[in-house]
């Protein structure tokens, strides 16, 4: 997956490229031509696009050091610089935005007349169907590529083109005398400035402060609410590293469960959230849950039963205590190794009635069936590391009718 997000990152450099050399382009004709046509709009427009050529400068080196592997310093990667480039571009955006108004405002208010060409205009059009083309060139790439940096720089595109657009509105009103709603449309044009420069800042600031969506993690419960094994998710805890979800998971289960159904566990929620919801990282904790005694004692009881059920047909010796003896019907007693010898046809329990003595014992009674004769058996297990049988008795019952 690591291999993956640097090709993604890399993928997202050609939109970067791609809206620098557009705002380089454009900024040079929106001066020269407001200049020439004494236009505030576009000359406010024009310097729009300067700063969005040093954001997307700011974006591209942010794409090219979240490349870089992680190292001793960075044991999470370079992600969050993507995150960082953002912050800068919002920075950018609000010190030009400024000194733009403070112009715009300052020849209001002192009434300057200047005359307004309507080949303004004109150039406000072109742009915006450049930048509405590149918007959505990268707002695609910045998808596929899942790049929070590309996708900044592709909404700051749509406000390009909707600037523009305004702009144009504003020139083609001033070339009619009206040179107040010229200025009038630069202050709002300013506006738009902050407003996207606020959505980049507010969206960056989220991110590099570890903020996470709510219902993403409301999903994320869900959906781990129902994994085998799992009776309760105390909380989670999510981050962003750039467009990758880090998460730190602490479920509850129960606490009567080996090390290795555990481990099962956890490794079916981490595979379940990286592949429906393509989660980055995932570390799940296990804590023991609080079951009632009944709930409790009735889930060990079907556990040994399992158990039981395996020594008696001699499937898994390993369920043996190294200490194990049994009394066999006849009063002969044997120990783990004799124990091993026997065999038997597949032999069915009946009868089971468990009983817990202590916390790491358990007496379990029931009765089979085998050559025409019922044996009532009695067998102790202890919990060690996991449980084994340590002793069992066996009865030859006077009946000799099967079974039911």
């Amino acid at each position: 997956m690591k291999n993956t997000r640097y090709q993604d990152l890399k993928l997202a450099e050609r939109g970067a490229l791609l809206s620098i050399w557009a705002y380089l382009i454009l900024s040079v004709l929106k001066l020269t031509v407001a200049n020439l046509t004494h236009s505030e709009s576009l000359r406010a427009d024009a310097f729009n696009n300067i700063t969005d050529i040093m954001g997307n400068v700011a974006v591209l080196i942010g794409l090219k050091i979240a490349r870089r592997p992680a190292d001793d310093d960075h044991s999470y990667g370079h992600w969050k610089v993507e995150s960082v480039a953002s912050l800068i571009t919002s920075f950018i955006m609000f010190v030009v935005g400024f000194f733009v108004l403070k112009d715009t405002v300052t020849a209001f208010l002192n009434n300057e007349q200047t005359a307004v060409d309507l080949h303004g205009s004109i150039v406000g059009l072109f742009s915006a169907i450049i930048m509405l083309a590149i918007y959505f060139y990268n707002r695609n790439l910045a998808l596929k590529s899942r790049s929070s940096g590309l996708m900044s720089a592709a909404k700051d595109n749509l406000s390009d083109a909707v600037t523009s657009i305004a702009t144009s509105i504003a020139i083609f009103a001033a070339s009619f005398n009206l040179v107040i709603i010229d200025r009038l449309m630069a202050v709002v044009i300013t506006c738009f400035i902050f407003k996207t420069a606020y959505d980049i800042f507010s969206e960056s600031v989220f991110s590099l402060s570890d903020g996470f969506d709510e219902e993403k993690i409301d999903t994320y419960t869900e959906m781990i609410a129902q994994i085998p094994k799992v009776m309760a998710v105390k909380y989670i805890r999510g981050r962003s590293y750039g467009a990758n979800i880090f998460l730190d998971v602490v479920v509850e289960m129960s606490p009567d469960l080996s090390v290795f159904e555990s481990h099962a566990a956890t490794e079916d929620i981490e595979n379940s959230l990286k592949q429906k919801f393509d989660v980055f990282d995932v570390d799940v904790h296990v804590e023991p849950a609080i079951l009632p005694d009944e709930a409790r004692d009735a889930s060990l009881a079907l556990v040994i039963l399992n158990l039981e059920e395996q020594v008696l047909n001699g499937r898994n010796g390993a369920l043996l205590s190294p200490q194990f003896t049994e009394i066999r019907a006849d009063g002969v007693m044997i120990d783990k190794t004799q124990k091993l010898l026997e065999q038997h046809d597949q032999l069915a329990i009946a009868g089971y009635q468990p009983d817990r003595i202590s916390k790491k014992t358990f007496i379990v009674t029931y009765q089979y069936y085998e050559h025409g004769q019922t044996f009532a058996v009695t067998s102790i297990w202890r919990r060690q590391t996991g449980w084994y049988c340590q002793a069992r008795q066996l009865t030859r019952k006077t009946t000799e009718s099967k079974l039911v």
